[in-house]
């Protein structure tokens, strides 16, 4: 059953079954009673709209929370078997792809063709000897997004993404294998347990470079100077990748002191104490810490722990007694209101485990991680209840487990507040779509299909135009801040609306030139030639298909096919005034039928193209309500 009738209508009728009798809620005249023959549980269900089958429209807007895009077949399924039970196939399913595996199944095709090219070359290229860039982790990851079923996954691992932030704009540029092999931990533990998150994104070399743990050692004296451990990792993974720079009440909201000023977590006391707990961490294959002779490949595998440096004699560094300068520190130390006991270096490794379970374990971390979560995937502005029912859930899954992002993700996208329609019209309520999401949505939804299942897509059209895509954030706060209000109405209200700070005259003007390229010139991928190609392979440049809509383009049945993408793309949201603004542009085109009668293909497919091109320009398609 679908439902497409009004809740309020629901508040005023009654169907008494059987005896058993609950009361919900406040109405006109006091409380509401729902009586059900099988039991008031389920008498409740209908009251709310809970357990009935999602419309169309109502099934493209949970797949544009739950997915980088909606896929028709997908709106149909979920319309069949409704949001949870597409949720529990999609928790089940396993990770399906490597992005890191994928580049190597790429370099070895340009390594074999550049050795068929030069037979008699000295050294033969292999994958390792290879010099590949940044566009290879595009390529991948575009390859993985379109043909990976673990839809869900996909959508949680880029959430991530944009909260643990490592991004290429670093000192690993040009470093496929570095992108690839940190993306793939966030596509690991995106359906697993936070803290098993947390642990991989410490120990894993592109972290460590990124916010300079690499090679850190304890306080001592280096070449004549004293030096201490570096900050960096540990100011970040309190204020951004855990718990804020404030307490916070489970609902998300700021406590205060007597004064009614918010409470710090943290000061530099704490960021000190935790960075002695960073130290002697290098490449997996150093032979001594300091040790950067790594290739670019170094970075696919976990960081080695070196408690002592362990060097040979010159390489060494010397206290002024000259001891051997620790690797790790073996000092206590104190951060978050816990003191990690003093230990002897060779067992250091538990001060990282200890260190971990203190910041996992923090009142913090559930409503700044969850609430976090419920921006990227739904709403700007959630409401304090929404956050603090995700992060009960992260709290305790029902089962004692704290960190589960499965229960989590049921919980964000299943809540009363991200499923009930009228909710959506709210005035603050939804989010802008970000840049990159539009360009996912689009491919999504158009069924972009390789004929062969490989895209060679390095999204440079997507970035350039509008400054968006996978680890490439100008730095460790992301694109945007989750705290950014724009001046106007939103900040007067107190309301943030994070993803309008990359929001500008030169990335919507962007925006519009994109569009025009992937619809107007059907040109919706950036085909990269791999070193060594010599021969353009278009079936590996997919092209948008719009004939299946070109019946729907004529002037008598344009209805139909505004119907159609307005489901589609915005969920059945853009406003009838809107629709006839399109409606009224593409009737003053040349219709599709020539002379003889027969559909043009041409004129059809501007007409589609076009009117792809004006829904997603509309107010109702940027803003995701």
């Amino acid at each position: 059953m679908k439902y497409s009738f009004p809740l309020l209508v629901l508040f005023f009728c009654s169907h008494v079954f059987a005896q058993q009798t609950e009361t919900f809620g406040l109405g006109h005249t006091g409380k509401v009673k729902v009586s059900a023959s099988s039991n008031a549980t389920e008498g409740i269900k209908t009251l709310t709209l809970d357990g009935f089958l999602p419309n169309h429209n109502s099934a493209s807007r949970f797949l544009s929370q739950a997915t980088l895009g909606p896929r028709p077949a997908e709106v149909e399924n979920v319309t069949m078997i409704g949001e949870e039970a597409w949720m529990d196939q999609q928790l089940a399913l396993p990770n399906s792809f490597s992005t890191e595996a994928y580049i190597r199944s790429i370099a070895q095709q340009v390594a074999d063709t550049l050795n068929e090219q030069d037979p008699t070359r000295e050294v033969p290229y292999t994958v390792e000897n290879l010099n590949l860039n940044d566009d290879y982790f595009d390529i991948a990851w575009f390859q993985g997004s379109m043909t990976s079923p673990d839809r869900l996954r996909w959508r949680m691992a880029f959430a991530l993404s944009e909260i643990f932030v490592a991004s290429r704009i670093s000192s690993f540029d040009n470093n496929p294998y570095a992108l690839a092999s940190y993306y793939d931990v966030l596509l690991e533990h995106s359906l697993g347990n936070y803290r098993d998150l947390l642990e991989a994104v410490t120990f894993h070399p592109t972290m460590a470079v990124y916010l300079t743990y690499m090679n850190n050692h304890a306080e001592g004296i280096v070449d004549g100077n004293h030096v201490f451990p570096d900050e960096n990792y540990a100011r970040e993974v309190m204020q951004l990748f855990s718990i804020g720079l404030f307490e916070l009440n489970n609902d998300g909201t700021e406590k205060q002191d007597t004064n009614g000023n918010p409470i710090p977590t943290y000061d530099n006391d704490d960021i000190g104490g935790l960075a002695k707990v960073f130290t002697g961490l290098s490449w997996h294959n150093s032979e001594y810490l300091g040790d950067n002779t790594n290739d670019e490949q170094a970075f696919t595998q976990p960081l080695k722990f070196f408690p002592i440096d362990s060097s040979d004699a010159y390489r060494r560094w010397w206290r002024s007694d000259h001891d051997i300068v620790d690797g790790h520190d073996r000092g206590p130390k104190t951060f978050l209101g816990q003191t990690i006991p003093a230990r002897d270096p060779s067992l250091g490794l538990q001060d990282f485990q200890d260190a971990i379970d203190i910041i996992f374990n923090h009142p913090n971390v559930g409503p700044f991680i969850c609430k976090q979560l419920i921006q990227r995937m739904v709403t700007s502005n959630p409401s304090p209840a929404y956050v603090q029912r995700v992060t009960e859930v992260f709290n305790n899954n029902g089962a004692g487990v704290r960190g589960d992002f499965k229960a989590v993700l049921k919980t964000i996208l299943l809540d009363r507040e991200a499923r009930v329609i009228e909710e959506r019209h709210e005035r603050y309520s939804g989010m802008l779509r970000e840049p990159f999401v539009r360009y996912t949505n689009l491919v999504n939804a158009l069924n972009l299909t390789s004929t062969i299942g490989v895209y060679r897509n390095d999204m440079d059209e997507v970035y350039e135009q509008m400054g968006q895509r996978p680890l490439q954030s100008p730095s460790v706060f992301n694109f945007f801040q989750t705290s950014y209000r724009p001046d106007g109405e939103l900040a007067e209200q107190g309301k943030v609306a994070p993803e309008f700070q990359i929001l500008n005259s030169i990335t919507l003007t962007g925006y519009l030139n994109a569009l025009a390229e992937w619809l107007i010139d059907n040109d919706p991928i950036d085909y990269y030639w791999y070193g060594g190609d010599t021969v353009y392979k278009e079936d590996e440049v997919p092209e948008f298909d719009f004939s299946g809509d070109y019946l729907f383009a004529s002037n008598k049945n344009l209805p139909i096919l505004l119907d159609k993408y307005n489901m589609l793309l915005a969920h059945g949201s853009i406003s009838e005034s809107n629709i006839n603004h399109i409606k009224t542009a593409i009737e003053a085109m040349p219709d599709i039928y020539d002379s003889d009668g027969e559909i043009d293909e041409s004129d059809a497919r501007r007409r589609v193209a076009l009117t792809l091109f004006l829904m997603m320009s509309s107010p109702e398609y940027i803003i995701n309500r």
